[in-house]
């Protein structure tokens, strides 16, 4: 009973925001604590590795009995990711182009998060056509794995920390198949429960000494929010052209309808954050308050969105 509920997404999203808000609080009500909490977050920062370890464990298990086994069933999710990484990623590059050192931003916007994305589709996605979860689970998973490649490829800035990120994921791909799902049902309630609550806590624990408007009127905040409408047409270009390819697919209408959930950035783009802008504090709290704010507007256009009853 105690491990259904820890490892149902609702729940660890639940407890991922509450651990977020508890160190936006401490940060802004204890003095010193901002400073006191980076060390603690650099080692949150490596235990992300087991997040991407089990991402590793997921494609692997999808690759061999889910939804990869037959691997025409890769082009319709593979291009929504793809393209839904691109397009957002291009908006930001081209907003912050006149400046240098927001412009190595460009990568901040390019990922789902798959608990949020799934916690969300899981309360207001009930109406949504069969196939529909399937859809959002394979495009996250993908998305995932090519926010590593960026990791490793083109953010060598930390070069220690994007090497240990990466590495857990190809270790994840190279586990056994027979291992993957026992490995898979140890680590999900650590994730859900340790892992992603302590990383949201430490990363959260900045001092808001910036307004919302100075964030929003900022070239990396304009480019991060950008990612609500990027990610969106991304997505469904991208399944569009998928669905060119393979009979198995569902109405362009809802892979619009799900392309909404791409908005939601939150763990893979605050650890993309914390190695492009790890020397610029400024740029860096933009960059976290507007990636808040994009999943919180997705949310809400999610919720609506979901909802509506499809003829």
């Amino acid at each position: 009973m105690v491990l259904s509920f820890i490892k149902s997404e609702r729940n660890a999203a639940v407890f991922i925001v509450l651990a977020g808000l508890l160190g936006l609080v401490f940060a802004n009500q204890i003095i010193g604590f901002e400073e006191s909490v980076k060390p603690v977050h650099h080692f949150a920062e490596l235990a992300l590795a087991v997040f991407f370890f089990y991402i590793g464990l997921e494609l692997k298990d999808e690759l061999t009995n889910g939804v990869f086994v037959n691997r025409k069933a890769l082009l319709i999710p593979g291009f929504a990711a793809l393209i839904g990484a691109l397009v957002p990623a291009g908006l930001y590059y081209l907003v912050t182009y006149s400046d240098p050192i927001a412009n190595k931003g460009w990568a901040i916007p390019m990922a789902t998060d798959i608990t949020f994305a799934l916690a969300v589709f899981t309360i207001f996605g009930s109406r949504m056509p069969k196939g529909s979860r399937q859809f959002l689970l394979a495009f996250a998973i993908i998305d995932d794995l090519l926010a590593i490649l960026v990791i490793a490829i083109f953010l060598r800035s930390d070069v220690v920390t994007a090497l240990i990120v990466t590495g857990s994921a190809v270790v994840g791909l190279l586990i056994p198949s027979r291992f993957t799902h026992r490995l898979q049902d140890f680590l999900l309630p650590v994730i859900n429960l340790i892992v992603l609550p302590f990383y949201a806590f430490s990363s959260l624990g900045i001092k808001l000494d910036t307004s919302i408007t100075a964030v929003v009127t900022s070239v990396v905040g304009i480019g991060v929010l950008l990612r609500v409408v990027g990610k969106s047409i991304g997505i469904t270009f991208g399944a569009f052209i998928g669905s060119k390819f393979s009979r198995d697919s569902l109405s362009l209408k809802t892979y619009a309808r799900l392309s909404v959930l791409g908005g939601i950035g939150f763990t893979v783009a605050f650890f993309v954050n914390d190695i492009v802008f790890k020397e610029q504090d400024v740029l860096h709290k933009q960059a976290l308050i507007a990636s808040l704010l994009a999943a919180l507007i997705t949310v809400l256009v999610a919720a609506f969105t979901l909802r509506i009853k499809q003829k």
